[in-house]
């Protein structure tokens, strides 16, 4: 289970308030909550690495919908619809000097060093009343996969990344805050655009590749 992971915990200042959220709440058998991520990403402002860079993003993770059912807790639905690819495309456009986006690999510029698609692995949540703690928690685990040029797979890595909302900053009278859940979804996807921004070139394989091309460019 991704809880399991040893997680690496960014201090991250941004603030949720102000996000347009669309939601649902109904009491019954428990609580059922279901809500559409609206989410945005700074810029990260870092030194771009001198590559050219593709990126694919499948159907599934442009249109996740993360669903599940808690026992004894209700039905939960989190549509991510475009926010993964939001989060990648903005991330990718600060971390290499020239990024695109393709429909498919065969449509891959002949001027780009590689490929790399993103694809959601699992995604995990867990509310205040199961755990008996003060934190709603979202863990995420994203799958991606680097191709060179010619389509070789050069390094398939994990990236997981966590978020948390205290309850005592979303009350509700349903027992079952979509705010929070919210908040803790959206600080997850943060917590992953600043370990892709951090970590990207120091990942061993990559690093490898990566030096393989900066060095025959020099």
């Amino acid at each position: 289970m991704i809880k399991n992971f040893t997680i690496r915990q960014l201090a991250i200042s941004l603030l949720v308030a102000g996000a347009a959220i669309a939601l649902v709440l109904q009491s019954g058998c428990g609580t059922t909550a279901s809500l559409k991520l609206d989410f945005t990403v700074p810029k990260p402002v870092i030194t771009p690495l001198e590559i050219r860079m593709a990126s694919y993003y499948a159907p599934e993770i442009k249109e996740h919908v993360f669903e599940e059912e808690i026992d004894n807790h209700g039905k939960f639905k989190i549509d991510m619809t475009g926010a993964h690819q939001t989060l990648f495309s903005t991330v990718f456009g600060s971390l290499f000097e020239r990024y695109v986006e393709v429909d498919n690999f065969q449509d891959l510029p002949p001027d780009v060093h590689g490929l790399i698609a993103p694809s959601v692995a699992q995604v995990q949540l867990t509310l205040p009343r199961q755990t008996r703690s003060d934190y709603y928690e979202v863990w995420i685990e994203y799958k991606l996969q680097l191709y060179d040029k010619t389509g070789r797979l050069v390094h398939t890595w994990s990236l997981p990344a966590y978020g948390k909302a205290h309850k005592n900053n979303f009350p509700t009278i349903t027992g079952t805050s979509a705010l929070a859940l919210h908040a803790a979804t959206e600080y997850a996807l943060r917590d992953a655009a600043a370990s892709m921004s951090f970590y990207f070139a120091r990942e061993p394989q990559v690093q490898a590749w990566l030096d393989s091309i900066l060095g025959a460019s020099t």
